[in-house]
């Protein structure tokens, strides 16, 4: 029997209730179902494992479709959001993932793990000494946002600033644009205090490469910071977020958790796969006309990879709708990508977020949510408060 689809079926209130039941659906189909995004662009949406990683990893697709196809000249916050790793392919991809990957290397990465852990240990005291809290303002955002603006470079007096020119740029409101520019504009401040009086940063080591004639063009530079900074924070608030919520959702996990804090790597893999942060991988282009997924994509046509589908998939995964920290097929999930994309920082990711919950299971062990688990959405992609309370039950 043929799978039908709605033009736009995936943005529907109610399919954004529980994308999980549309991308069953795509993986039934056998085929890749095209769905019109709310900006009025074609994608096609891609949603079996095997298929993903087929994507993720095939030679006619990318993301410079302008190299392959004559394109208007983009405006100037424009430019840097298409300079940026996560939007480049080959050759450039490779020159300017290979001038920052040694900042997150697993051995740079475990150098951080005592700062991380102070970091960590402070925000769960004062969650404590509050009882009641915003778990996104208290737990889940500060942690990330000061780990990476550390490595960074960014003076801690700034960072308020970031994270409010980070949550702009994300949301792809009306300000973007603007938050994009003034964020352009400090960078070049900074990078020329850097040149000036380096410090033992990330933004000092990019800089620096100017005298070595290996340099990050301005647009770069800008796109470079960028990219860590949000990525940086986005994406871990978002695993610390959903993680807590999956914890205290499903009680027999939670108390495992507490028994034995040392599961707090298996809660980060888990909530990874379960409900990592991105949904679809940030859009590709077929080059030429190509069969994949079991039908055939147009030349020059998005493609939409999800990795929420993917890591949903029976084919793969047991009992994949169900929350399960004990799994043993949790290894095989893609949250953080494959192939020459796959996430830099997915070892810091991990890192702070297994630190934190380990935190969490051996001091916040009366934690509970402070609203009716009805109340949240747990499909919500950004989120804004994670009402919680310290329970003397």
């Amino acid at each position: 029997m043929t799978v039908e689809f709605r033009p736009s079926e995936l943005w529907e209130p109610d399919t954004r209730h529980d994308p999980h039941a549309f991308y069953a659906r795509v993986r039934a189909a056998g085929r890749p179902v095209p769905q019109v995004d709310p900006a009025g662009n074609r994608l096609w949406i891609v949603a079996r494992h095997a298929d993903v990683l087929d994507g993720l990893q095939h030679p006619a697709i990318g993301h410079e479709v302008r190299r392959h196809q004559a394109q208007n000249l983009p405006e100037a916050h424009q430019r840097i959001a298409a300079r940026q790793l996560i939007e480049l392919d080959p050759p450039d991809h490779t020159r300017l993932r290979g001038l920052v990957s040694k900042a997150f290397t697993a051995r740079t990465v475990a150098r951080l793990e005592p700062w991380i852990a102070d970091v960590a240990d402070q925000l769960v005291a004062r969650a404590l000494r509050l009882g009641t809290f915003d778990g996104v303002a208290e737990l889940a955002d500060p942690l990330p946002v000061n780990v990476i603006a550390q490595l960074v470079g960014i003076p801690e007096d700034d960072r308020a600033q970031f994270r409010a020119w980070s949550a702009t740029i994300v949301s792809a409101a009306d300000q973007d644009a603007a938050a994009t520019m003034a964020f352009a504009a400090y960078i070049d401040k900074l990078a020329e205090r850097r040149r000036a009086v380096p410090q033992d940063d990330m933004l000092s080591e990019l800089v620096a490469l100017e005298a070595q004639g290996d340099a990050l063009d301005r647009d770069e530079l800008v796109a470079m910071i960028q990219l860590l900074l949000i990525a940086g924070q986005e994406t871990t608030v978002d695993v610390l977020v959903n993680g807590i919520r999956l914890l205290l959702t499903h009680p027999e996990q939670w108390q495992d958790l507490l028994a034995d804090p040392s599961l707090a790597d298996a809660v980060v893999e888990e909530t990874m796969r379960f409900r990592g942060p991105v949904e679809i991988v940030p859009p590709r282009f077929t080059f030429r006309e190509i069969d994949i997924a079991g039908g055939t994509i147009p030349a020059f046509e998005r493609v939409g990879l999800s990795l929420w589908g993917a890591n949903r998939d029976p084919e793969v995964f047991s009992d994949p709708d169900m929350f399960d920290i004990h799994r043993s097929d949790v290894p095989r999930h893609i949250a953080f990508g494959h192939g020459i994309h796959f996430c830099l920082g997915a070892s810091l990711a991990r890192l702070e977020a297994r630190i934190m919950f380990e935190r969490i299971a051996r001091e916040l062990h009366q934690l509970r949510l402070a609203v009716d688990p009805a109340e949240l959405d747990g499909f919500r992609l950004h989120w804004g408060t994670l009402p919680l309370r310290i329970s003397s039950d």
